[in-house]
């Protein structure tokens, strides 16, 4: 389970990160600042959180579904 909540903080920070380069590309294009040197540290930076996104996502997709067993359905009665 922490594994689980460490990996949903380190998602959500990478999400929050690519927000904020987002906004400041904007930002930085709007006042004419965009040169090809800030573009490509943008791109950078937006290539480190997005395979840091990547990452935690691959690692949702292997967990195991949290039915351990402890909670077996049983069959609902046909109804007549």
């Amino acid at each position: 389970m922490t594994n689980a909540i460490t990996n949903t903080r380190v998602a959500v920070s990478a999400q929050r990160i690519l927000h904020e380069i987002a906004v400041s590309e904007r930002h930085l294009q709007q006042s004419g600042l965009l040169t090809s040197h800030v573009k490509d540290g943008i791109a950078v930076a937006r290539a480190v959180a997005r395979r840091t996104l990547n990452d935690c996502a691959t690692h949702f997709a292997t967990l195991a579904p949290a039915n351990d067993g402890a909670f077996n359905p049983t069959p609902e009665p046909e109804l007549a």
